[in-house]
Parts: C-alpha cells; structure tokens; sequence
C-alpha cells in the first residue's frame, strides 16, 4: 500500500513537527510488516508568500531538517516537494491513502484528516470573533466532509460530537504513547555549557501562549522560593502571541513584583538537542497548561520520555 504523510501543515512549530515525526514513527514501525511504502510530501515554500526574508530562510531550514529527518528511514521512498497543492504528486504516484490531510479540497483517494483541539470554545477569551468564527467554520466543513478524522485526546472527539454533531464512528484517538527519537538520548552536554546552568532548576518547555498560564508557574514558583532560595526556573519558548503583543511584558512585570528576577532564566526559542540535553538535568518539567490538544503537551512527552518528573496542571485532559 502506498501511503501518503502531507506535511505542509506541521513544519511551523517545534510541537507539530514533533507530531508529525510520531506518525512517522509509528507508521515506519510496521511498513515491513504490512508492505507500506511511503511517500513525503512537502510543500515548497517561495519567498513572496513572506513578508520578510527571515522568516523565509527560517522556514527553509525547517524544511532541511525534516528532509534529513525522513532521509533515516528506509522504508520511506520518495521525497516529494509541491509547489502549490499535493494533487498532482498524489495522483503521480499512485498514493492509496494521504494523511494527516487538513484541507477542505476533497480527494479521489482515501483521505485521513486530522483536527488539533476545540480551544476556541472552551476558552473564547482567547481568540477574537473572527477567530472563533473561522475555526468553527473550519471543524463543521472538516467533520462534514471527512469520514476518517484521527484527534490526540477522547475529550477531542467529545467535543466534536457535542459541538460539531460528528458521527463517532468516523473519529479516531491516537493512543497516548510518548516517544523521542533515539538522537535525543545522545549526550549534547558540551553545546549547553555557554548557558551556565545552575546545580538545580525547574523547566518549562513551552511557547508563550496565553493558555500555558506562565503566571501561575511564576506565583507557584515565589512560593516555592521561600522554603528553597536558591533553586532556579529555566524557561524556553519563543518569547511571543500572535493574540496578545503586549503579554510578554505582563509576564516580566509578573516576575518584578514577585521580586523573583533573579531566579528566572529566558533562554528564547533553542535547538530541540539543547532543549532537551537542558530538560535531563532538571528537577522537574512544568506544565501549568490550560488547555492542550493532547495529555500534557509536547514537553509533557519528552519528560516522560526521559523519565524527567513532571508537575502538571489537573485539567480533564491531562487525567485521561
């Protein structure tokens, strides 16, 4: 069988490519087995669909590092690149099935969708009108039209069901199975040392989105301090939200007036072997979390990947 990973959607984020690269995991575990041969296609990015060059040259090395990453596997035979929609290179090479498919284009072959998280109805907040607007738009045209969509957690497929009236048959959960490519478990301790991190520290491990609730881990961790003054709070992420430009700011404020400056790092968005070589040494990985589309969330899985404790928030997803 002839299978298919479109993958224009997951090479933005450090998360989605990780997401990405677990389906390939899991698909390339039983390709010999089941006679699958798969094809990656990856969507050529031109410079005029950026405003900047730096965000171009950003997104080519993506790109780079995902073409290397694909090249390890040997049940993997083409690499395809598509410079507008993957119709043509599906149909050329006689793809039987495509996934994870995110478009609302059909196809003339079997199709798997998948669908991130209902975060816009639980926590509106946190998204304009538009915004709810066009992603209820999205999830009722997607659950319309897919008859085999795969979701990262039960609560998922839940609101599906109760928000977009999906038929259950047609949704699938992805078992909770954290995994990290064997790379990560090599030692990377030479290329942190130009961080001179302390004996001990926390860790968090996430884009600074609103929903990561940092201030919660900052009050906590003031709390902390008083019983424990010299322990450290390492933090990476890129330092930004599209939603809320001016929350950094909130954040650092935060920190001043809990007068715990001193005992919190930003490190900024890092090298994924420096993130994690970082995460081994510490006390524990935090995770203060809102909401998540899967239990945890990416660092969540690395944590426990690398067998690094984890002091998780106690919504409903991450007790599933």
């Amino acid at each position: 069988m002839r299978i298919g990973i479109l993958s224009e959607n997951f090479t933005g984020l450090s998360g989605a490519n990780d997401f990405l690269k677990h389906i390939i995991f899991s698909m390339a575990s039983i390709a010999d087995e089941r006679q699958i041969e798969m094809y990656i296609l990856i969507k050529v990015i031109e410079y005029r669909q950026y405003r900047g060059i730096k965000r171009w040259l950003n997104k080519q090395r993506e790109i780079r590092r995902l073409k290397k990453f694909f090249k390890e596997f040997k049940q993997i035979k083409t690499i395809i690149y598509t410079q507008n929609t993957p119709e043509k290179a599906i149909y050329k090479y006689k793809l039987e099935a495509v996934l994870p498919y995110m478009r609302l284009e059909p196809l003339n072959t079997m199709t798997i969708s998948y669908l991130y998280d209902c975060q816009h109805r639980h926590l509106p907040e946190f998204f304009n009108e538009g915004e709810r607007t066009a992603r209820d738009d999205y999830f009722q045209q997607m659950v319309n039209m897919h008859k085999k969509i795969i979701v990262n957690a039960q609560t998922v497929k839940d609101d599906l069901i109760n928000f977009y009236q999906a038929d259950q048959a047609h949704i699938f959960v992805l078992p909770y199975t954290p995994k990290i490519d064997l790379h990560f478990y090599n030692d990377f301790s030479k290329r942190i040392k130009k961080y001179n991190l302390p004996k001990r520290y926390f860790m968090m491990s996430n884009q600074f989105w609103v929903h990561k609730d940092h201030p919660t881990a900052f009050r906590a961790f003031a709390e902390y301090l008083k019983s424990d003054p010299e322990m450290e709070f390492i933090f990476t992420g890129a330092m930004n939200d599209y939603r809320r430009p001016e929350y950094i700011t909130e954040l650092q404020q935060i920190i001043k007036e809990l007068k715990i400056e001193k005992n919190i790092r930003f490190l900024g968005l890092i090298p994924k072997e420096e993130q994690l070589q970082i995460m081994k040494g510490a006390t524990a990985v935090v995770q203060t979390t809102l909401f998540e589309g899967g239990p945890g969330g990416g660092s969540v899985w690395d944590a426990i990947s690398l067998g690094i404790p984890v002091i998780l928030s106690d919504i409903k997803k991450n007790k599933m």
